[in-house]
């Protein structure tokens, strides 16, 4: 599903990149990009992203 290229359902009008790039800026982000499905129904997307503390610019 993450692959480039791939497309799952009937339509093709797109790529097939979306969710590779999606993942690609979550991971490099630290976080994680995971799909469940729900049969009969869809797909649920859940993007998880760590939290960091903000610091005070130096240039200030």
């Amino acid at each position: 599903m993450f692959q480039p290229f791939e497309q799952g359902g009937t339509d093709r009008s797109g790529l097939g990149l979306g969710l590779t790039i999606a993942r690609q800026f979550v991971v490099e982000n630290g976080g994680r990009l995971s799909v469940r499905d729900l049969p009969d129904v869809g797909c649920v997307f859940t993007i998880t992203l760590p939290r960091y503390e903000c610091l005070p610019s130096l240039n200030r």
